[in-house]
Formats: structure tokens, sequence, C-alpha cells
């Protein structure tokens, strides 16, 4: 039963909506505060486009008159970038279109980076000179250049073939879409419907001294991990999966311990299109022989969990923590105080909010445990520079 017409419904969805603003509202001027921000940001850019496109997408449908008040000249960027949090779970590119992606971006840092060397000793420079680069906290993996590069929603078609400062084509283009998002947030916060109350709860635990990163070169690394084998862009894939589960563990923990529920429902989508994505990546590379033995046992160790797949089951709670749009509860759990920790409480059976969360932490803490294992990292701790 639908309560989508429902007066407490549309109160909710709002407030969906209004509890997103708030935070970002409160995060992000504090975040961009810290020393290590230019680094975490790239991170954080598919949840801010996430929440830009889906309600937009809201204001669009349910108030008209408001979105006539909005534009966007970097929208497909911004949609791109909250399309990269599905993973392979984009219909539009699958897995094959997606390793494609990661391969361009591979090859195109590497243009950058090492065939850019012209003249005297370039065959030295070259052979030298690192395309990757490695960021980690306290000594795992929480991002690369190519992850932070592909979560931008940035492809092809954005950048000129023949530029010689990359940086500065991407800095300006990443300036402009960092403004709209700004101006989108401070728009939607004018609006009785969505104005938020400011908590200013935002916290910074981030130990700035187990921030490291080490350069290397792409064809060397993605070689000697994971799979092994001549599969570069199934390891830089996995690669992706480790970092942004590391990434939740190790630096959202600490960024957003006073925003519970937000966090929740960040935790959650990530975990249910990952987890999505790595069955999909197991059943592309089945069919033509791409995986070793030891990565199949991986790939079914992951996959093969109870708590895991109840997770996964929840595809309509994943909708409405997306969408915003409340489907197949009925309308007699409805009242005003109706929140999202009950909504998670009724998907799950009348198991705490409290129960989930901690489900979903020990859900991301196993199978970045495992990813950790077959990652087989040759770099320790120690080797990642300050």
């Amino acid at each position: 039963m639908s309560f989508q017409n429902n007066s407490a419904a549309i109160e909710f969805e709002r407030n969906l909506i209004k509890s997103d603003a708030g935070f970002y509202l409160d995060f992000m001027p504090q975040f961009f505060k810290q020393p290590s921000a230019g680094i975490l940001i790239f991170g954080l850019m598919p949840y801010l486009s996430l929440f830009t496109v889906e309600s937009y997408n809201y204001i669009k449908k349910e108030f008209p008159d408001y979105a006539k008040e909005i534009s966007f000249d970097s929208q497909k960027i911004i949609s791109n970038s909250r399309m990269r949090l599905k993973f392979f779970d984009d219909k539009v590119n699958k897995v094959s279109g997606l390793l494609e992606l990661l391969d361009w971006i591979s090859e195109w840092h590497k243009e950058w980076f090492i065939n850019s060397h012209k003249g005297c000793l370039s065959s030295l420079k070259r052979y030298l000179q690192p395309d990757l680069g490695i960021f980690s906290y306290n000594g795992r993996i929480v991002a690369s250049t190519h992850i932070g590069f592909f979560f931008t929603g940035l492809e092809k078609e954005n950048l000129p073939e023949n530029c010689d400062d990359k940086t500065a084509i991407l800095r300006d283009l990443l300036f402009s879409v960092a403004q709209e998002h700004g101006k989108y947030l401070a728009q939607l916060c004018t609006w009785t419907e969505f104005m938020p109350i400011q908590t200013n709860s935002f916290q910074y635990t981030i130990q700035d001294d187990k921030l490291g990163y080490k350069d290397v070169k792409s064809a060397n690394f993605y070689s000697s991990v994971f799979n092994i084998n001549d599969t570069r862009s199934i390891n830089s894939s996995l690669l992706l999966f480790i970092s942004v589960l590391n990434f939740t563990r190790h630096i959202l923990t600490r960024l957003m311990a006073n925003y519970p529920e937000i966090f929740f429902k960040l935790k959650f989508i990530t975990l249910y299109h990952l987890a999505s994505s790595l069955e999909r990546l197991q059943n592309y590379c089945y069919p033509q022989n791409l995986l070793t033995e030891i990565s199949k046992q991986y790939f079914k160790n992951i996959l093969n969990d109870k708590d895991l797949k109840k997770i996964r089951s929840k595809t309509d709670l994943r909708n409405i923590l997306v969408h915003y749009k409340p489907a197949k509860i009925p309308n007699s759990l409805l009242s005003p105080s109706f929140n999202l920790k009950n909504l998670v409480e009724y998907f799950f059976n009348g198991e705490s909010f409290e129960e989930i969360d901690k489900k979903v932490d020990d859900q991301i803490t196993r199978i970045s445990d495992i990813l950790e294992q077959w990652l087989n990292l040759s770099i320790k701790p120690d080797g990642f520079l300050r």
C-alpha cells in the first residue's frame, strides 16, 4: 500500500530533503577549513552530487515554479558524478562500459604525466615518471588520483584533446561545478518547505599525520594486485571498491559521527551498490575465464554472507533513501513523527535502527578486510609519505 498522496508522506519526503540540506549546509563550510579537504573532497563528491540531482528531480516534479529559478551549466558532469556511486549498477554503462571508463582515466593520466615528456632525456623521464597517486589513512588505501577523477563525473568530452596545462583545465572545471553545487544548496535553503535547521554538529577527528601518499606507475601497480594477471581494468575496479569502503570506514566515520542518520543513509547506499557491483563483476569475468582460482574464492567469501544478502534485498528502502519518494509503506504507520529510523526499522521487520546500523558497519569492515587480503599490497604502512 502506497502513501504517496498522504499528507504525512509528503511531510516525510520534504523532511528527508530538509535533513540532507541541513547536513551539507552545516558540514561543507567547516570541512573546507580543514587541511586535508583538498584530498578528501573527491571521496565526498558523488554523495553531494546524489543529493543535488535527486533533490532537484523532486523539486522539478513537485515544485516546478521553484525549479525555474535554478539552472545548471554543469548538469551532465554532476549527473555523471551521481551515477558513479552506482558502480556497475549503472544501467547505461554496465560492467564493460565502466571498465572502459577506468581504462580511459588511466590512459589520460599516462598521457598527462608520462607521455608529455619530450626532448632530451625524455625516455629516462618517461621510465621514471609515476602516473598514479595513492592516498592512505593509517596505512589503508582510501583514495587515488584515478578514483578521485572518476568521482568528479568528468568524461572525455569535457576535456580538450590538446592542452598543455591540464591542471588549470581541471581546476577551472571543478571550481565551476563546486560553485553550482553551492548556489543550488543556498537557493534550496531559502524555500520554506526545505529550510533546514543548522545544528553546528561538525566535528573533525581525522588525525592528519596518519594521512599518507605514494606515487607509483599505474601499469606496474595494477598488474601486481588483486587478480594480478593481465586484467588491469578489473584490478582498478577492485581498487575503487576497497578505497570506497576504507574511505567510509576510516574517513567518514571521523567526519560524520555527529550525523548518524545521514551517515547511515550514505553507508547503506554505498554498501548496497558495491555488493551488487561485485556480483556483476564476478558474473562478467566468469564466462571469459578472467579470474584466478584465488580470486574466485575471494568473490565467494565476500558474497556468500547472510547479512549481506539481507541488506541487498532491501531495494525499496534504497529507492526511498535515494529518490525521496516513499512507497510500499502502509498508511497506518504514518504519523507526523515518522522518521528515517522508523523507516529503516519497518523494512527490517522490527530490528532496531541501531542493530541495522551495526550490521551495515560490520559488513563494510568484513568486506574491506577481505579485499585488503586480496589486494596483496607490497607497500607497507610506513611506505606512504606523510
